[in-house]
């Protein structure tokens, strides 16, 4: 198997696993990085960086809000200062989900 097949066919069992879609898996990455990165991400600083080619803020919200947490793959924390600012939070199956791509990318 190629190496191009081999990644297609890897993405694939992940997003059938956990039923995702190339959307959901580009927000989780986006998310992903910014957390190892030690940073907080807030549901609009998310909706704003989708919201030219990937899809309007409204769907992104949507997809976040609703899809993601649903999954329990994020979750929304609201802020102590500011009720109306919510950060996104690993949700409990996040560690499932990096745990179950970690095995894939094993050499």
């Amino acid at each position: 198997m190629s190496p191009i097949t081999k990644l297609v066919t890897q993405v694939e069992a992940v997003k059938n696993k956990f039923s995702l879609d190339n959307t959901d898996l580009l927000i989780l990455a986006t998310l992903s990085e910014k957390w190892y990165e030690g940073k907080d991400v807030r549901v609009t600083d998310l909706t704003k960086k989708f919201n030219e080619g990937v899809g309007s803020s409204a769907s992104i919200h949507y997809r976040l809000t609703t899809d993601l947490v649903k999954l329990g793959i994020v979750a929304l924390q609201i802020s102590e200062e500011d009720a109306r600012v919510k950060f996104i939070v690993k949700g409990k199956q996040f560690n499932t989900l990096e745990k179950y791509v970690g095995k894939l990318w094993k050499p």
